[in-house]
């Protein structure tokens, strides 16, 4: 049986890029991706992650590891008989649904966690999972703190580790570093440029995103 569509849209952070390097020819409104605001530099968008047999998926780019993503965009909205609004707990959802394979490996040396969702990818998403946040919150003291350099990286610590923060810190100069991956084995880190998202570490409370203080 087919997926229903609706059952393919995934979430995509992103980071805002300054206004110079946008497009010169802007989109038809009806075309244009949709974007919701996140926290800080980064903002959210929705794509149908297609397989490679769809007609559609040929037509466009294979990404990294061979996925296509076609950005949703409020045509396609009114196609789904989807409202915009509901996108981001849909795309929530259907990301755990699509990578069940999540997997957890803490670091030995400090209490911080790198979260794996598998070949898929896109473990930057998880910030809009509520339910495994709060699961995640659990593991650590303090609150929750977590570092998405790139949009395929996930590492938390908490804010009563010193030694995890600072392993989160470590890990976001290993992947925006020019050597980044150099020795490391999970290929996650080596983050090609478009998929880079922010230096900045996260700290959440009371279910809100806010930066973490120096």
């Amino acid at each position: 049986m087919t997926e229903p569509r609706t059952s393919l849209i995934v979430p995509l952070m992103k980071a805002r890029v300054p206004a110079e390097v946008q497009l010169e020819f802007p989109l038809p409104p009806e075309e244009e991706p949709i974007r919701d605001p996140f926290a800080g530099d980064l903002y959210i968008t929705y794509a149908l992650e297609l397989s490679g047999e769809s007609a559609a998926a040929e037509a466009l780019r294979p990404e990294p590891g061979g996925r296509r993503y076609e950005h949703v965009a409020r045509r396609h909205c009114a196609e789904l008989g989807l409202a915009p609004e509901e996108l981001r707990r849909l795309a929530t959802v259907n990301l755990r649904n699509l990578r069940p394979d999540l997997r957890m490996s803490w670091y030995p040396d400090a209490r911080a966690v790198t979260v794996s969702l598998g070949e898929g990818g896109l473990e930057a998403g998880l910030l809009l999972d509520d339910g495994f946040l709060e699961k995640l919150a659990q593991d650590v003291e303090g609150d929750l703190v977590v570092a998405t350099p790139g949009r395929d990286v996930f590492v938390a610590s908490g804010t009563g580790h010193p030694d995890g923060v600072d392993k989160l810190r470590w890990a976001v100069e290993r992947v925006w570093s020019e050597d980044q991956g150099d020795g490391d084995p999970d290929p996650a880190w080596n983050v090609p440029a478009g998929h880079l998202l922010t230096r900045e570490l996260r700290v959440w409370r009371e279910g809100v995103w806010s930066p973490l203080g120096a």
